[in-house]
């Protein structure tokens, strides 16, 4: 092969590489902005709610609502054991990719490796970038589903689950 045409394949190399830096790189911004910080002290409080209510509940009859309730928000506090491992295995999967990318662009920019399976690498990465792509899109739903449920009961519960204490 030309030497021309190895550098024309050489940039079009590194341009797929950088596109892929700029999407993995739009990946962390979008979960950095949305990402739970405080899952530990949401699954305290809401364990503290359902305690104090188990606690104190007494009575002879089923209160449905108040169960269904319960129902939802125990679901929901379950779910955000979840969402912190996936939180944190997004996390820890964009850095991988972000130093993966590091690697192949600078092999493709010094000619290290086998060059004749850069194109291979490369499609390897986009297929990586695309699954990390999948991970944030399933955070964001959990996130939401979880952020829902708590903007619609913790108050109340809260407020219920104190004025049994009294």
């Amino acid at each position: 092969m030309c030497s021309s045409c190895s550098d024309i394949e050489r940039d079009t190399q590194k341009e797929q590489v950088n596109a892929l830096n700029t999407e993995i790189d739009q990946i962390d911004r979008e979960f950095k902005e949305i990402q739970i910080d405080t899952i530990s002290a949401l699954e305290s409080s809401t364990y503290q709610v359902e305690s104090r209510i188990k606690k104190n509940y007494h009575s002879d009859t089923v209160d449905i609502v108040l169960g269904k309730k319960m129902d939802d928000y125990k679901r929901m506090r379950r779910m955000l054991g979840q969402l912190g491992k996936s939180g944190a295995q997004l996390k820890l999967s964009i850095n991988e990719e972000k130093e993966q990318l590091v690697k192949l662009l600078s092999d493709i920019e010094q000619g290290f490796g086998k060059r004749e399976l850069y194109n291979d690498y490369i499609q390897f990465e986009k297929h990586k970038v695309k699954q990390i792509g999948i991970l944030l899109e399933d955070y964001k739903r959990g996130r939401h589903e979880v952020l829902v449920i708590y903007d619609k009961l913790h108050d109340e519960l809260m407020n219920y689950s104190m004025s049994l204490n009294n």
